[in-house]
């Protein structure tokens, strides 16, 4: 019996060890200071209310996309999303928007009321486990990529606006 219970726990602790799936890295090619170019691996996304997404359904639907790591207590953030917004409403059916909020120094609920309190719409997610940070080694808030297909084609410079956001992505 003693036998059976041990072999059943290191069952139980394989079969727990490998549901976890391998986190992700994106890497910028070739010693480059930033990622442009660098290649996506796929990862899920999961939204404010739970629900996981895998981001080859967002990124690879043949719109480009603005994908931003974010705060809600971060201002920078709090100048960029409304900017961000206005954008959104005016190009959701010609480019993909994400903003991803971070667990740094936050929680799910903070980044639920942020959204609700300001009434935005654009589709956001939370990094409840710091996958998102850690794949794209994000150094700051916010962390601003556009995205084509599965490659980043390159890292926006701080800070955008709907015009920068409009002379990007609409050119």
């Amino acid at each position: 019996m003693k036998k059976f219970i041990l072999m059943l726990s290191l069952f139980l602790v394989f079969v727990l060890s490998c549901g976890k799936g391998k986190e992700f890295v994106v890497k910028p090619l070739n010693g480059a200071q930033d990622l442009a170019g660098a290649a996506l691996p796929d990862f899920e996304l999961k939204d404010l209310n739970g629900k996981k997404i895998k981001s080859t359904k967002i990124f690879k639907n043949g719109k480009k996309t603005l994908f931003i790591v974010a705060a809600e207590w971060c201002p920078h953030c709090r100048e960029e999303i409304p900017e961000v917004q206005r954008f959104y409403d005016k190009n959701k059916d010609k480019v993909n928007v994400v903003i991803v909020f971070t667990n740094s120094r936050s929680s799910l609920g903070k980044a639920q009321a942020y959204i609700k309190e300001n009434g935005y719409t654009v589709p956001a997610y939370y990094d409840e486990d710091g996958e998102i940070l850690r794949g794209f080694d994000v150094q700051g808030f916010p962390f601003n990529l556009k995205i084509n297909g599965d490659k980043v084609e390159e890292e926006l410079e701080l800070p955008v606006d709907e015009d920068s956001l409009t002379k990007t992505f609409m050119n």
